[in-house]
């Protein structure tokens, strides 16, 4: 079914609009050059020492627009200002200043670039206007603001930022990223300062916020952006223009060539079958309760439950999700369902172990004289010290098993002479470390063995 649309012209974009402000900056580059006297401005009560040369040094881009200040306050000295005089001050003219945000986490391969050129990558390392950021595949990096906003930029994306500074004297701060392939989450801190501004924008489209989480995503081919917002209210307009449309916490939006769509609710967060199992496989395998309104699932893994940390992100057409292997510890698995407009819904999240213990079998058999030996031998993947547990039994029936060999070293168990019959077996590996102790098994092997002619 089509969202119904409102006709925007050729192009749209997302703004999410928050603010911030860094203790570290840098004289930025004047964003206009001069500004009426009509324009919005800014207070300053004069203290002790104060004329407009002096202030002009300290707060405007250009000290010769001492003049516009002195003609809109009807100033007849410039060296003389009484104390506690309240000053009116274009904002236009005030100087901004480049404030930096900081790699908060990043895992796989990643670049940022700066004048095109590659820097390289730590924790904490600052990270300004004018940067790009490009994440491969399975490869992640979260952006950590001053006042505690974070921007994750998920694989396969590539984001600019525009804009980070703060006006002096205010203390007005700008932010804008553009998303100029692939996605970007943002949690964005309320905004206390009504001047201040967080946007996200692609081609497309742009998202505003004051202190709201959100996600953005851009379809460089298809042309086409969407929003999901999962706490707060972000405008969504189209490219200069004012009218934005309010999409609310558990709605969603996308902007396409013909226009942008009212706002859609989204799917409700799905559930994780058999949560608490511990992940013991070579792959991580999780398995989702269908959901019927489901085109398919996105599921993201993570060092931490805020997910600034993630290694792991794979979109699945099916209830069912493989992923790659990851280092034995402790994780958090993020699930969402995503609809027919490509939008990702509400998402659940979980903490799981994993603890690799993965054990392979295999069977030999050799003949000596008139004896016949069966050799049962396995491999153990996974950290710590092993004790093993054989099992061999009748495949048919509740009986016990024939063999049960307990508290193994060795890799190996050796049985002569067996019946004629159909057998099963399999092995325990008990793994011992972190001061635990957890046992898994190896999928029951069966084999036959026909009666001597």
């Amino acid at each position: 079914m089509n969202a119904p649309r409102r006709a925007i012209g050729p192009a749209a974009l997302l703004w999410p609009a928050a603010m911030l402000w860094s203790p570290t900056a840098q004289a930025a580059p004047p964003s206009s050059p001069s500004a009426p006297a009509q324009a919005a401005t800014a207070s300053y009560v004069a203290v002790k020492g104060d004329n407009l040369y002096v202030i002009a040094e300290r707060y405007l881009t250009r000290q010769r627009d001492f003049a516009v200040v002195q003609r809109l306050n009807r100033i007849a000295d410039p060296y003389r200002i009484p104390i506690g005089r309240t000053i009116r001050i274009p904002v236009a003219l005030l100087r901004e200043e480049l404030v930096s945000a900081s790699v908060r986490a990043f895992s796989g391969p990643v670049t940022i670039a700066v004048a095109g050129r590659p820097v390289k990558i730590t924790p904490g390392l600052p990270v300004n206007e004018g940067a790009e950021i490009e994440t491969g595949a399975d490869a992640f990096l979260s952006l950590r603001l001053a006042d505690g906003s974070i921007v994750a930029i998920p694989s396969q994306s590539r984001v600019r930022i525009e804009r980070l500074r703060r006006t002096a004297l205010t203390g007005t701060v700008t932010r804008s990223f553009e998303i100029r392939r692939g996605r970007a989450d943002a949690v964005v801190a309320p905004m206390k300062d009504p001047g201040s501004s967080f946007h996200i924008s692609t081609p497309v489209a742009v998202s505003a916020v004051r202190g709201t989480a959100f996600r953005v995503a851009y379809d460089a081919d298809g042309a086409r952006a969407a929003t999901e917002v999962t706490e707060g209210t972000v405008g969504f307009s189209a490219p200069g223009n004012p009218a934005a449309t309010l999409v609310g916490a558990g709605f969603g939006a996308i902007t396409e060539a013909d226009g942008i769509s009212a706002p859609i609710a989204l799917l409700p967060a799905p559930a994780l079958a058999d949560p608490g199992r511990v992940q013991n496989e070579g792959d991580l395998t999780f398995r989702i309760v269908p959901q019927a309104d489901a085109a398919a699932y996105r599921i993201a893994l993570a060092r931490d439950a805020g997910f600034l940390d993630i290694v792991r992100e794979k979109e699945s057409a099916t209830p069912d999700a493989i992923l790659p292997p990851v280092a034995d510890g402790t994780y958090f698995v993020r699930i969402a369902a995503i609809d027919g407009h490509g939008l990702a819904g509400l998402a659940e999240t979980y903490a799981f172990e994993r603890r690799l213990n993965m054990v392979r079998t295999a069977m030999t058999e050799k003949r000596a004289g008139r004896d016949r030996y069966y050799q049962f031998g396995w491999q153990v993947l996974g950290e710590g010290a092993h004790r093993f547990r054989f099992q061999l039994g009748q495949c048919e029936g509740d009986a016990p098993p024939l063999v049960d060999e307990i508290g193994l070293d060795s890799q190996s168990v050796t049985l002569r002479n067996l019946p004629a019959g159909t057998y099963c077996w399999r092995v325990m590996s008990l793994r011992i470390g972190d001061g635990k102790a957890a046992g898994d098994w190896s999928a029951m092997e069966r084999f036959h063995i026909a009666s001597a002619r």
